[in-house]
């Protein structure tokens, strides 16, 4: 991914340069769909859960664009944004799943988006890797307020895999 989603900013600018993002949309003020940066190097994020008020975390997804990704993008109706993109993708991608704490982004873990996957499917396959990552993550020595946001993402991600 050219444009790496950088830990410590804001989930949907995760740039220095906040200027480089397009929100496409928004659930009550906060961009949860959208563009971010430079031409070429252009990335899709995603807000993929809902925000979890008591633990304070997000899971978003980064997939890098390609210039088939971004016409559909400007031709697509609102409902189908992430249809060929995230949803029922024609091949895997190599993407990016970041959690946020507090709307900062504080973990980020690489992901293959497999191909051809409905919607239906996708939160379950997303959370279940995000779940293994943390876990991982526990187990290796991390800085101990990244250890206690894994922790606190872990009990938030268990609960959002029993709704889906």
């Amino acid at each position: 991914m050219d444009a790496v989603p950088m830990t410590g900013n804001l989930a949907w600018a995760p740039l220095p340069a906040f200027e480089e993002v397009e929100v496409l949309d928004r659930f009550n003020g906060v961009p949860t769909l959208g563009i971010f940066g430079p031409p070429g190097s252009r990335v899709l994020f995603w807000r993929a859960s809902g925000y979890v008020p008591r633990h304070g975390i997000s899971a978003w997804l980064y997939v890098p664009l390609d210039e088939a990704d971004e016409a559909h993008l400007a031709d697509a109706d609102s409902a189908d944004l992430l249809h060929g993109i995230v949803f029922q993708s024609a091949g895997p991608r190599a993407v990016t799943i970041g959690l946020a704490a507090d709307y900062r982004l504080a973990l980020a873990y690489p992901w293959q988006l497999p191909a051809d996957l409905p919607a239906e499917d996708l939160l379950r396959e997303l959370f279940g890797a995000l779940s293994g990552e943390l876990r991982a993550s526990m187990r290796r020595t991390l800085a101990p307020g990244r250890k206690k946001t894994a922790k606190k993402a872990s009990r938030a991600i268990r609960e959002e895999l029993a709704a889906v």
